[in-house]
């Protein structure tokens, strides 16, 4: 996880060929070439950064400008240490960086303590084998500046002691309980979030905006999960359940960030998930609406025993090719 996430504001000129990065302490000026979708910084002016803070400023630049990809000019790349193999070198001495590369740099995102892959041992649950799941260290365990919203973004596991009177608060708003169906009290909540942590296939998280809690997301993988038989999951894939508990970060466009954000992290924990699933209630047609108009597609409906949901899925291709992050 890189330690730089200074927020950077972008500006650029009316014809896009100079661009201005802005922190609290540092401005860079850039050279931009190119249309569309594909640009080169040809020039770069400014107190040079270290290696690894060059990733949140490409970040900006890859975000902001929706690129697909970012090539440096041969003087410019020669300015930093490009070791990392997401890096296209060419003969002329210049850089590229592809979008869906970029983006899957798990060191710049994931906490150290999250970057090791757990080897693929296979265990059961019940009768159901499948690979043995890892477990998750308390603490941060992903970080993004988020340059849309101007907010750094954090994915940390739930604690009772820290999280127990909000998770109780938010399953007990109406619009919450109406498809989570868990308005009970702080002690059964308390003991269901306890529950919770000690699954192994449970992965209970909040969603923080500068240090704000913003909801809860609870993640597991399908295999040895109840929607493992109404779909065609591969042993990594992964689930999620999203719920965003404070009225501020309901609205205004705000989901999508928050949905990509989760899938984003996701994907990240392991290369080898190739798909990603939901099962909102069929009623839910905020949710199946934010579904529509991002990366994830919309499958049959299907009877749970207590509900009657959508199957969703999306894909790692396309969630980092096209995403909007």
């Amino acid at each position: 996880m890189t330690t730089d996430h200074h927020k950077t504001r972008l500006r650029l000129t009316e014809d896009g060929r100079q661009a201005l990065l802005e922190s609290a302490e540092q401005t860079w000026q850039l050279t931009l070439t190119g249309e569309g979708r594909d640009r080169t910084i040809t020039n770069w002016e400014g107190t040079e950064p270290e290696t690894d803070a060059l990733y949140p400023l490409i970040d900006v630049l890859l975000s902001r400008l929706q690129l697909d990809t970012l090539t440096l000019a041969a003087p410019v790349a020669a300015r930093w240490s490009l070791t990392h193999p997401a890096w296209e070198h060419h003969d002329d001495g210049s850089a590229r960086l592809q979008r869906a590369a970029f983006y899957q740099m798990r060191e710049l995102w994931l906490s150290h303590d999250m970057q090791p892959l757990i080897p693929e041992i296979w265990t059961k649950t019940g009768e159901v084998p499948h690979p043995r799941r890892p477990t998750l260290p308390d603490g941060v365990l992903y970080r993004r500046y988020h340059p849309g919203l101007d907010q750094v973004l954090e994915l940390r596991q739930a604690r009772v002691d820290e999280d127990g009177e909000r998770f109780h608060r938010w399953q007990n708003l109406p619009r919450v309980s109406r498809f989570w169906e868990y308005p009970f009290s702080r002690e059964r909540l308390d003991q269901m979030l306890a529950d919770r942590r000690a699954d192994p296939n449970s992965f209970p998280l909040i969603l923080l905006a500068d240090g704000d809690p913003v909801g809860y997301f609870e993640t597991y993988y399908v295999p040895e999960d109840r929607l493992g038989p109404y779909c065609n999951a591969g042993p990594f894939d992964q689930g999620m359940h999203v719920l965003v508990g404070e009225e501020r970060y309901c609205g205004k466009g705000q989901a999508p960030v928050w949905i990509n954000t989760l899938t984003h992290y996701l994907f990240l924990t392991d290369p080898r998930t190739r798909t990603l699933y939901g099962e909102p209630d069929a009623a839910n047609q905020a949710m199946l609406k934010q579904a529509e108009n991002l990366t994830w597609r919309i499958h049959e409906a299907f009877d749970f025993p207590h509900k009657r949901a959508r199957l969703v899925s999306a894909d790692r291709h396309p969630f980092f090719t096209n995403a909007r992050l």
